[in-house]
């Protein structure tokens, strides 16, 4: 039975590494290609123009956006019906130590299920339908974060057109609905669920359904923060760096370097985060070496917010039932 099992298992621990040397090997061709478009030397010219002042303007701001996170999570816990919220030492810990696999491990989401998976205990069990019900907040989280991305990026627009960005609106009202599709979609899976063969409506009965709404408009309010709190961490390093650079300019591009995050064939974000850098802050006029030290200084920002959470993990390591 063990090598039957071994050899049922093998062929998924095959899939896993092929699909980790890949992203490394897309993240290196990434890398090289923009290396291959600009003088290293220029880029490490800009970078030195970075004043200290501005980058710990952004530091602070980004652990400001953790913090508002961390009360996102709770709020949106509440609405959904949790009936033991984790006390807030406990909050801090697994948000640091999600944001540390989010931002070090390939495809940005690691982080989000260890957390969701963690915050099943707040819905009074340990079993696998508390477990989804952990997990799909987490989801919804990050269904309204992409959402108040979209928002905010649509309304800099609308303020300040930016030429060569025209489809920002398309496809920020296209991204809003599919936000509100997988939001509904949550709503009335249960209901759905009776209809359903018994392998899709168990899962779909297990979802959580919306408790309170105050606490839910809340958490958009406060995603709205998060990603204002981001705008502006960017800005200060790239206004730095490029004086001509506005803070209108940022609100338009930095929401959408933000869903650059979540590309998941790249370690990080590498490579992708760069040329979204260069392309969008390209349109205002800034320099492709000047952006890319920009990019790699707003990566820096987040290295180093979640390095904490790194540095929490091996003080105080996840428990076996955090990662089940």
């Amino acid at each position: 039975m063990v090598e039957d099992g071994g050899t049922e298992r093998a062929p998924g621990a095959k899939r896993k590494a092929l699909l980790k040397w890949g992203r490394i090997g897309v993240t290196v061709a990434a890398v090289a290609y923009l290396v291959s478009r600009v003088e290293p030397r220029d880029v490490v010219d800009a970078f030195k123009r970075l004043s200290p002042g501005a980058a710990l303007l952004a530091v602070l701001v980004v652990l400001l956006g953790l913090f508002c996170g961390m009360i996102r999570w709770r709020l949106l816990l509440r609405a959904y019906g949790a009936i033991d919220l984790p006390s807030w030492p406990r909050t801090a810990h697994l948000y640091f130590v999600g944001h540390f696999y989010n931002t070090y491990a390939p495809g940005g989401v690691g982080g989000d299920v260890i957390r969701g998976v963690a915050g099943r205990k707040a819905f009074g069990d340990l079993d696998w339908a508390a477990a989804t019900s952990g997990v799909a907040v987490v989801f919804i989280e990050r269904v309204i974060g992409v959402a108040a991305l979209l928002v905010l990026a649509a309304s800099a627009y609308l303020l300040r057109p930016i030429p060569g960005m025209e489809s920002v609106g398309l496809w920020a009202t296209l991204g809003i609905g599919a936000a509100a599709a997988a939001l509904v979609g949550i709503a009335i899976a249960p209901k759905l669920a009776p209809h359903l063969p018994e392998s899709l409506g168990k899962p779909l009965r297990a979802l959580p359904q919306l408790r309170s709404a105050l606490p839910f408009f809340g958490a958009v309010l406060l995603s709205l923060v998060i990603h204002t709190v981001n705008i502006v961490a960017g800005h200060a390093i790239m206004h730095s760096l490029e004086p001509s650079v506005t803070l209108a300019e940022s609100a338009v591009v930095m929401p959408l370097i933000g869903a650059s995050a979540f590309f998941p064939l790249t370690v990080g974000g590498a490579g992708v985060r760069e040329a979204a850098f260069a392309l969008l802050y390209g349109t205002v006029g800034v320099p492709e070496a000047t952006a890319y030290a920009g990019s790699l200084a707003f990566w820096a920002t987040q290295l180093l917010t979640a390095g904490i959470g790194g540095i929490v993990n091996m003080v105080v390591p996840l428990s076996g039932t955090d990662r089940a």
